[in-house]
């Protein structure tokens, strides 16, 4: 289930939902090809996928439409800014967002193994942060009030997939191992 939620500073309603199912085709496609590359065939002579039926849009088409039908159903209200969980972190989704919702922030997830470019150099987002920008321990404020104790970092970096610059947020929790990067 794909699920919009409106977020004030006094409530939290669902205003959209949508029930996303697989394409069938790709489905049975993909795991055909997945059991024809683990027996050794050749990509070449295995068969191409096919294409997406319309029917059966992606849970990111499904995202973008629940955020346009909201838009037109209730153009009074501003967006400030769009919060996607990691899923949504590719390019197509985070501009078609930003341009949905009146220009607006978008927060989504990037995978640590993502490329960035800094100086020159192409490297995964997780070794900048763990080598080059290792960040500053803070204290931060959540919900209920409660500290807690994290290491922030952040940058204006180059995010190879998205072609483009965006602001990146490294986080850090007490007694955890990796960042958590936005």
């Amino acid at each position: 289930m794909v699920l919009l939620l409106l977020v004030t500073s006094s409530i939290t309603v669902p205003v959209g939902f949508f029930f996303y199912m697989p394409d069938p085709a790709l489905k049975q496609w993909d795991k055909e090809d997945k059991r024809l590359k683990k027996s050794g065939i050749a990509k070449k002579d295995r068969p191409i996928k096919p294409e997406r039926d319309s029917a059966y849009p992606t849970k990111t088409e499904i995202a973008l439409g629940l955020l346009k039908e909201f838009k037109v159903a209730h153009s009074l209200i501003k967006i400030k800014g769009v919060l996607a969980d990691a899923l949504y972190g590719e390019k197509a989704f985070m501009d078609e967002a930003a341009k949905e919702s009146g220009g607006s922030q978008v927060i989504s997830q990037l995978r640590k193994n993502q490329n960035i470019e800094y100086r020159g150099r192409i490297r995964s987002v997780e070794s900048y942060f763990n080598s080059i920008n290792k960040g500053i321990d803070q204290i931060i404020r959540v919900r209920g009030g409660k500290e807690i104790k994290v290491t922030v970092s952040s940058a204006r970096l180059k995010v190879s997939s998205h072609s483009k610059k965006r602001f990146v947020i490294a986080l850090k929790y007490d007694g955890e191992n990796d960042y958590f990067i936005l």
